[in-house]
């Protein structure tokens, strides 16, 4: 009557719109959820990284002690080394310059006696005696 059938017929239609529309909203639900699960853990992996290459780049204290302890050592070897030649060099200087004055006669009595002599000169200009 009246067109029950067809009024039935729409129920029911629109009763499966209904159910696969709440199963596409439901599945939309469930794939929103999993992408951000992922997208959280994608967060975390990123920072969890991250902290890492900070704690990468950025020396450890005792990896630091241990490197400098070492350098520490080779430079004041290096050190003791070159001291040592200094007072090498500093020997064989002296050594040469005292052949040099021998040589050149500046070590004789005579070169000691004379050394004041510019204190004793007659002609000296009083500005001079400073």
């Amino acid at each position: 009557m009246f067109g029950t059938r067809r009024l039935r017929q729409r129920i029911t239609d629109l009763t499966a719109l209904v159910e696969r529309l709440v199963d596409e909203r439901d599945t939309a639900r469930q794939d929103a959820a999993d992408y951000l699960g992922a997208a959280k853990r994608t967060a975390e992996r990123n920072v969890h990284l991250s902290e890492r290459l900070e704690a990468a780049r950025r020396p450890a204290p005792l990896r630091d002690a241990l490197t400098y302890t070492g350098r520490i050592a080779r430079l004041a070897h290096a050190v003791a080394r070159l001291r040592q030649a200094l007072a090498t060099e500093t020997r064989r200087a002296d050594q040469l310059q005292a052949r040099l004055d021998d040589a050149c006669g500046i070590t004789k009595p005579a070169v000691d006696a004379g050394a004041m002599w510019q204190h004793r000169r007659s002609d000296r200009l009083k500005e001079d005696m400073r």
